[in-house]
């Protein structure tokens, strides 16, 4: 008789170059996940690829899921689908969610449909929306570590460069012609304020779950440290930009001589997410807010200052529940939740 899967595992970008690698290293290590990937083209070379290399490991249950994380339609739509299969029992609940996509942009975009900065809906307001619409297909907790599941926000070091207000001012200042482009210290500020902003939610919501809800759902960042290949930097970057990701990746026998976290593979900080994600957790370790940096981990406080201030981070957290809120409308379960939580 077949082992029967135990879990789902849904990663965001899980055709890019870093959610492909993790979504090989939980098939090597988690023969017994559904793999349920998400990408903007289920027909692209890299889908076939990973697929192939899947296929390689051995019998693996996945598949790739179309979902454009710039449509609040298609985030709610997925989400929506997902919560009725997982409640016919067509396939597990979900015991994990990676929000790994990201993009990056150095030139002034049309907003998207929804009205947002498509750096910010994609990078912070969809991860959010996909976690919230997803909390009725989370596995059920009975207030253990083991008893909830694990959403992993992947972080970068460009969050020191950002500001949680970034966006706002944006709003109020001049909009440039679209197409200018941005100079490369204006684009780093814009993809680190998107991550900060995204982590600083994310926490958030974790907190209200604690205080609100009865879903054991963990919530963390982790930062994957410097990265070798494929970048998600447009052709637009300024040549600064390309020429020091160039470097950086011609360099990085030499940096890791210095530092191991200085630049590596993708499949370095994919194992590791790997591994923490399935990694069986302490009362003590579940009860902390926690970002890890490749396999150190901190207190999260520590890395992102503004969680010792909870006024404001309520306040972030009630304005990000606003933008959203269009998104889970007609989510029916999803929505109520929402409403709860902004309550507060």
């Amino acid at each position: 008789m077949a082992t029967p899967l135990h879990g789902t595992a849904i990663i965001t970008g899980g055709n890019g170059s870093l959610g492909s690698e993790i979504a090989i290293a939980i098939a090597k290590s988690q023969p017994f996940v559904h793999l349920l990937l998400l990408a903007r083209d289920i027909r692209c070379d890299s889908v076939r690829e990973l697929r192939d290399r899947i296929r390689l490991i051995g019998p693996r249950s996945i598949e790739v899921a179309r979902v454009d994380l710039a449509s609040f339609n298609s985030v709610v739509s997925f989400a929506q689908n997902t919560v009725e299969r997982v409640q016919s029992k067509d396939i597990p609940p979900v015991t994990l969610l990676i929000n790994s996509a990201a993009i990056s942009s150095y030139v002034t975009d049309q907003v998207t449909r929804d009205g947002y900065d498509p750096v910010y809906q994609t990078n912070c307001i969809a991860p959010f929306l996909l976690t919230v619409s997803l909390l009725e297909a989370f596995r059920a907790g009975d207030g253990t570590p083991n008893g909830g599941a694990k959403v992993i926000n992947i972080g970068c070091s460009s969050m020191s460069k950002g500001s949680l207000d970034y966006f706002d001012k944006m709003d109020l200042e001049d909009h440039q012609p679209e197409g200018t482009i941005l100079s490369s210290k204006e684009g780093g500020a814009r993809f680190g304020s998107s991550k900060l902003l995204m982590s600083a939610a994310m926490y958030a919501l974790r907190r209200s779950l604690v205080l609100t809800g009865n879903i054991s759902l963990n919530i963390f960042t982790l930062d994957p440290g410097g990265m070798a290949g494929n970048s998600h930097l447009t052709t637009t970057a300024p040549l600064s930009v390309r020429m020091a990701h160039q470097t950086r990746s011609g360099l990085r026998p030499f940096l890791r001589v210095f530092s191991k976290s200085a630049m590596n593979k993708t499949t370095v900080p994919a194992k590791v997410i790997a591994k923490v994600a399935f990694q069986r957790d302490t009362v003590e370790t579940w009860g902390r807010e926690r970002y890890n940096i490749l396999g150190s981990e901190y207190e999260a406080a520590s890395v992102i200052p503004v969680l010792r201030d909870p006024p404001r981070i309520e306040a972030l957290l009630k304005k990000v529940m606003r933008q959203v809120e269009i998104g889970v409308k007609g989510m029916g379960s999803p929505e109520s939740r929402i409403s709860r939580l902004s309550a507060r």
